[in-house]
């Protein structure tokens, strides 16, 4: 029986990506990493095998890594360590043939400034335009950790896809943390100043994709890779990179959403949003990222999830909920 291998399966990510792939591939046996032993019996729950250690517990990464058909990271981004433990894994492969790692990146790799303004000289990087992501600087969040991904790629001896979502919302069916984050970063932070903010004149923009839209998303990505092992193909590295991004917003108009859903529910005083100072609480809401996802949506991707503000007010419940 073929393995999927997931780590972040106890994040908001990686909790409902395995959702959707149980309910895809049911002829896969599912093995994740978990560190916390009280969320164990919420991952079994779901179908799937636990095996427990850290995210530096790299050789027995490598290990976990070297028995399974396809690695699904979703924990950490900016982990190169274990990254390297993964693909040291997959170079070591003990499957007979040459195994599948679908990585988490994010649109953070497009971010300018933190000013929340908008620049007129951002660049809108497409995904099916090979030029835009082979040219990300090498500065970029996440970008040292996408380039070893997409080396293995080239080197032959792993199939590496890269999905990089934009602002996440809504509610997630994983079997543990069901909330997303920069959403949530704001209104905690409207909850803590007694009124919504945002920074700079909140013109900054970011795209966004529902939490359910980006499941399906995983899945195309992973019956893409699986698909193009039989016959193998020599496929360039910066075509298996796919964003994650379907609608556009600003952050002012967001806090200004919130304000009004906090407000109706009675948790502040005033529906009016406020400009603060920046600090690092609010790098992912004070910056510019543009992406369009036109490789996803030519692979078939068809997102038809609510748009963001319809989300806004479950989103608060869960939040003060918790």
């Amino acid at each position: 029986m073929p393995t999927i291998f997931i780590l972040g399966i106890t994040g908001y990510i990686g909790g409902a990506v395995a959702v959707g792939f149980k309910r895809t591939f049911p002829d896969y046996e599912f093995v994740a990493l978990v560190r916390n032993e009280q969320s164990i019996p919420a991952v079994e729950a779901i179908g799937v095998k636990v095996v427990q250690g850290s995210h530096t517990d790299l050789d027995f990464i490598s290990e976990q890594a070297s028995k399974a058909d396809i690695v699904l990271n979703a924990a950490d981004a900016d982990d190169l360590d274990l990254t390297k433990a993964i693909l040291a894994g997959l170079k070591n492969t003990t499957i007979g043939k040459t195994p599948i790692l679908i990585h988490t990146s994010g649109t953070g790799l497009a971010m300018g400034a933190p000013t929340g303004n908008f620049d007129p000289t951002t660049k809108v990087l497409n995904d099916n335009e090979v030029a835009d992501i082979r040219n990300i600087p090498d500065t970029a969040y996440h970008r040292n950790v996408d380039l070893e991904i997409f080396e293995a790629n080239t080197a032959g001896y792993a199939s590496t896809y890269i999905i990089a979502p934009s602002t996440i919302y809504g509610t997630g069916d994983g079997p543990v943390n069901r909330i997303s984050q920069q959403i949530p970063t704001l209104i905690k932070a409207a909850l803590k100043h007694k009124q919504a903010v945002y920074v700079g004149d909140g013109t900054n923009q970011w795209d966004n994709v529902y939490i359910g839209d980006l499941v399906e998303l995983y899945i195309i990505v992973a019956k893409l890779a699986v698909s193009e092992l039989v016959p193998a193909a020599k496929v360039d590295s910066f075509t298996k990179f796919f964003w994650g991004s379907v609608d556009t917003h600003t952050w002012g108009d967001i806090a200004r959403q919130i304000g009004i859903a906090l407000k109706k529910k009675g948790l502040i005083e005033t529906s009016e949003a406020k400009s603060v100072p920046y600090s690092d609480e609010f790098i992912a809401v004070a910056t510019t990222s543009r992406t369009i996802a036109d490789r996803s949506r030519k692979n078939g991707w068809t997102p038809q999830g609510p748009l963001l503000n319809e989300t806004i007010p479950e989103t608060i419940d869960l939040v003060v909920g918790n």
